[in-house]
Order: C-alpha cells, then structure tokens, then sequence
C-alpha cells in the first residue's frame, strides 16, 4: 500500500501535511525522466523542480504574448441565419 496509507488526500493533519511536503520534495530533487520516441527513457540533464520552473516561465511568458495582441488569440465563425 505504500507509505502513505489509505486516506492520504484526505487526511489534513500537521503529520500528514508534513510527509506529503517530504514526499513532494524529495520527488522534485530527483532528475527528470524523458521518452523517447522509439528508444524509451532517458534521465534528463534537470531536476524535476528545474523542468517545472523552466515550464512556468514559458508559461507566463505566453501569457503575457497572448494579453498584448491587437486580436484575439481564438476568432468565432460568425453565424450565418439559415434560408427559409
């Protein structure tokens, strides 16, 4: 079952709140694992926190892109009224 038990996200105790910051870490320090298409996985260069914080950036960075167009990013087909 695991280290974690039965009800861990639904246990909101200081312990288990602890263990699963512990948890999320841990699993943030490790280095990140990438497919490969054809050739299974390999271990990346960054930590899975790297890769994560590297993501977010791109992420903010599209959306400022995004709020400075002149034109919507998504344009609606404009309704035709059918013939009668």
């Amino acid at each position: 079952m695991g280290r974690c038990g039965v009800n861990v996200d639904s246990d909101y105790s200081p312990s288990n709140v602890r263990l699963l910051i512990g948890i999320a870490d841990e699993m943030l320090k490790q280095k990140n694992v990438e497919s490969v298409l054809f050739g299974g996985k390999r271990i990346g260069q960054q930590s899975n926190f790297e890769k994560l914080d590297w993501f977010a950036g791109e992420l903010l960075l599209e959306l400022q892109r995004r709020s400075c167009r002149i034109a919507p990013t998504v344009a609606f087909k404009q309704a035709t009224p059918k013939p009668i």
